[in-house]
């Protein structure tokens, strides 16, 4: 499972008032033939757009740029076409991959510590859906996190990991279909990274529509990867995705 997030789990200061976990699930035998679709769709995106295939896509820069040059060369209205055409093409790339979404409205959940409560709710989708539906064992790759607090949420989470139950009270359900520690992977260098960023990225987008960019339809960007969520991970919502 590829992972990246939108927003930040502080609750003090300039803190966003959301923190967004994506999860992109691909099976080990996918993975060339994904790698394969992500490098002809990133040689389209160049011809089209003239976006170097070595420039990382990061949805939020495409919107404002801030640290990435090459965009400056890009007008606004082809960076948010660029973000339209990669949410189009990503049920398409990823046809047997499934996302986990999980959404954290801060206020919700006031006195909570956000980061634990997200990465325990992703980690806990995940290992439920490598247990019931795919029977094998998964990785977590992240982009750049608290890779220690990740960590020590883990290897908590293998021992010990309380799932309030359909009749009484609670019942352990440690994550051991989950192997080892987190792996850590900078999204420069992971085009699975960067497809992960635009999910939770539009996610956001979706959740808190700003006003200025309603012109350019992003907050309905998200919808067109129904066909890859993994809906079950919350009955509560639409989409599957896990807000409590």
């Amino acid at each position: 499972m590829y992972v990246d997030e939108s927003g930040d789990p502080g609750t003090k200061g300039h803190a966003s008032p959301h923190f967004i976990l994506s999860g992109l699930v691909i099976n080990q035998d996918d993975w060339d033939k994904y790698l394969n679709r992500l490098k002809m769709f990133r040689k389209s995106i160049k011809d089209k757009y003239g976006l170097n295939q070595r420039t990382e896509i990061h949805t939020a820069e495409l919107i404002r740029i801030n640290k990435i040059e090459a965009y400056k060369k890009i007008r606004k209205s082809n960076r948010i076409n660029i973000i339209k055409d990669y949410c189009s093409q990503m049920p398409l790339i990823f046809d047997s991959a499934k996302i986990i979404n999980i959404c954290i409205d801060k206020k919700e959940h006031r006195d909570r510590d956000i980061f634990e409560l997200a990465w325990s709710r992703l980690l806990q989708r995940f290992d439920t859906y490598l247990k019931k539906s795919v029977k094998d064992k998964g990785i977590v790759v992240a982009d750049d996190t608290d890779s220690t607090k990740l960590r020590v949420l883990q290897r908590k989470m293998r021992v010990y990991n309380p799932i309030t139950s359909h009749y009484h009270g609670y019942y352990n359900a440690p994550i051991d279909n989950i192997i080892e520690d987190g792996f850590m992977r900078d999204s420069q260098h992971s085009y699975f990274i960067q497809s992960v960023d635009l999910v939770a990225h539009i996610l956001y987008r979706k959740e808190y529509p700003k006003g200025s960019l309603k012109k350019f339809g992003l907050e309905y960007q998200f919808n067109k990867l129904e066909n890859i969520l993994l809906k079950r991970a919350s009955s509560n919502d639409e989409y599957g995705v896990v807000r409590k």
